[in-house]
């Protein structure tokens, strides 16, 4: 996860842009993300078994989802704003400032914490039938309540972690092609470019995972579906190595040439295009 750390920490572009801010706390939320999963990588040694006791356990699965509900949120918002941005150029110029955005940004960090508190509350360690201890949210023994939680969980999580937040994304999408269609705007920007990778990225890393779980949620004993799980589950964390990729394969130059230094590929990925046609809303004009 170190291209995580080089292209977010050290070559932030200045002056900073509303785009910039989303992709920051994109970054912030992976970087949280990559540090919890030490503990992950322990357990999985040690044959599933957890030695780092009780606060650990609820604390690396409460930042997993955080992790996953910050990233669905502030992609929705970033759909949003590129689609007010095409559609309504005049309003976002006066409204659309740097003050907002973090105040959005905020407001997102806060909504998938709320969200992933559950999971803080009742993931529990317990020891099972090979004197091993286990860290999850299912019991040893599962009565109603505990499954009735568990259900709970998964739904919660399915709904307002990914098909409420895509079924936003998707309308912003198809406003914002049917907008530039309309305005004839036919260049894009560089940010917009990405960003659109970053929808696409996600959904495939984390379709796999959570309809598996749903599956798993309803024949949990099934060996097979468990072990296709721990392979969507590989999958859907890969996604927070998968954007610094991104940001890296956007600003290459290749056509003329030119040297790739590792600074100069992320600042070119992370500002907008300056030449040629561009949205009406583009962050240098803003900003």
């Amino acid at each position: 996860h170190t291209p995580n750390v080089t292209s977010y920490v050290v070559i932030i572009p200045k002056p900073l842009t509303i785009t910039n801010v989303w992709l920051v706390n994109l970054a912030i939320a992976d970087l949280i993300f990559c540090f919890t999963r030490v503990s992950s990588l322990t357990r999985l040694f040690l044959s599933d078994h957890w030695p780092f006791g009780l606060f650990l356990c609820k604390f690396t699965g409460f930042f997993k989802y955080a992790n996953m509900f910050c990233s669905v949120f502030l992609l929705a918002v970033i759909s949003l704003d590129r689609m007010v941005c095409i559609w309504w150029p005049v309003f976002t110029k006066h409204r659309r400032t740097l003050s907002a955005a973090r105040v959005v940004a905020i407001c997102v960090w806060i909504a998938a914490i709320f969200f992933s508190i559950p999971y803080f509350i009742h993931r529990q360690t317990y020891i099972d039938n090979n004197n091993l201890t286990k860290c999850s949210v299912n019991p040893k023994e599962m009565n109603e309540v505990h499954k009735s939680t568990k259900v709970a969980l998964y739904s919660i999580r399915f709904m307002c972690g990914f098909i409420f937040p895509f079924m936003v994304i998707l309308i912003c999408y198809i406003l914002a092609g049917v907008g530039i269609r309309r305005t004839r705007l036919v260049a894009k920007s560089r940010p917009l470019r990405i960003l659109a990778c970053l929808v696409i990225a996600f959904f495939l890393c984390w379709a796999p995972y959570h309809c598996l779980q749903l599956v798993k949620m309803i024949n949990d004993d099934n060996v097979v579906i468990k072990n296709w799980f721990y392979v969507a589950q590989s999958i859907a964390y890969f996604n927070s190595c998968v954007n610094p990729l991104l940001y890296f394969c956007m600003g290459l130059k290749l056509r003329d040439g030119s040297k790739n230094s590792l600074m100069g590929v992320y600042t070119r990925a992370l500002t907008d295009d300056t030449g040629g046609q561009i949205t009406p809303c583009t962050d240098q004009s803003l900003d």
